[in-house]
């Protein structure tokens, strides 16, 4: 488990510290809380030199999952008069109807899942992940011209009893917070940096999460129940679970519009498992009819954040989540 805490500085996240602490093992299993009481001290011990020079006020926890959802929607607004520059209560009204019109598409995408069908949810996040002005992306709209605005929306769902175990670990150590896929949040802290387009992997114990970024956002969030540790207990079968593996990721694709992308960088990947992105490159490689780029996730890729404590690779799924909390993409 990574905690750390960070402060927004204008359009930069300054991280001022971590920490972090091992799991018990079966302690989380899928991104469900299991053994309360050993994530709760857990989560206590890996805040406690993350707070040392500041305490957090918000406080945001990245889980993946086979249920979590992101959904993604755009919606439209014409303005009455495109003469005039866009006021800033313009932009409050038309992103508070984009976020209920989202919430209502996601509500209507759930019910249609196969795998959510009579499963209880809850909503987990809700993000502005995009502004346009007459198809120009803008970081704000106030005081431009045009016709017709475009918010474009992120709602992210969760099983109800994954959620609610995640925030009943939280009240366990005495803090309150929210929740939110880490493939979401390690996607949006590199759409919005040098990796605006491509596939992210993260190999968890025994979780592997995918995000996919077009033109700076996250188009898509996946995850299945295959992880690291299931893989590193049968080394001499290796590079056929690789294949195995590889064909997983690609099939958590299938309903993507368009190729699966030709960049992709990982991360949780332990040297005795690089086999893994190697089939990954293989086997989109052949849909794509060509050569594809898969290297090991960087922390130069992150040119939004930066800390006064060394970062690591597997540090940026807390620091994700710490860039929404700290509405760095406000």
């Amino acid at each position: 488990m990574r905690a750390v805490v960070a402060r927004r500085e204008d359009t930069r996240l300054r991280v001022i510290g971590k920490g972090e602490t091992t799991l018990a093992g079966g302690a989380v299993v899928g991104g469900l809380v299991v053994d309360r009481a050993a994530v709760a001290a857990a989560l206590e011990l890996a805040l406690a030199p993350a707070e040392h020079a500041q305490r957090a006020e918000r406080l945001l926890v990245a889980i993946d999952g086979d249920d979590v959802r992101t959904y993604h929607t755009s919606t439209s607004f014409e303005r009455e008069d495109s003469a005039s520059p866009v006021a800033i209560g313009e932009v409050t009204r038309a992103t508070r109807d984009a976020t209920a019109a989202a919430a209502r598409s996601a509500t209507v995408a759930v019910e249609e899942d196969p795998a959510l069908r009579g499963v209880a949810t809850a909503r987990l996040h809700d993000d502005v992940a995009g502004l346009w002005l007459d198809g120009r992306p803008l970081d704000s709209l106030v005081g431009h011209r045009g016709r017709l605005v475009q918010v474009r929306s992120d709602v992210s769902v969760a099983p109800l009893v994954l959620s609610g175990a995640a925030v009943s670990a939280l009240e366990a150590a005495r803090r309150r917070g929210s929740i939110v896929p880490g493939a979401y949040a390690l996607g949006r802290l590199l759409g919005s940096s040098q990796f605006s387009d491509g596939g992210v992997i993260r190999l968890g114990t025994d979780v592997t999460a995918v995000a996919i970024l077009r033109e700076g956002r996250v188009a898509a969030t996946r995850a299945f129940g295959l992880g690291r540790a299931v893989l590193e207990a049968r080394p001499d079968l290796v590079l056929s679970d690789a294949r195995v593996w590889a064909d997983c990721v690609l099939a958590s694709l299938r309903g993507l519009d368009g190729l699966p992308p030709q960049r992709w960088v990982f991360s949780g990947v332990p040297e005795g498992l690089i086999a893994l992105p190697q089939a990954l490159g293989e086997v989109i490689g052949e849909v794509r009819g060509g050569d594809v780029e898969i290297t090991p996730l960087a922390v130069s890729l992150v040119s939004r954040a930066y800390g006064d404590v060394p970062l690591r690779a597997d540090d940026l799924v807390a620091v994700g989540a710490a860039a929404l909390g700290a509405e760095l993409y406000a």
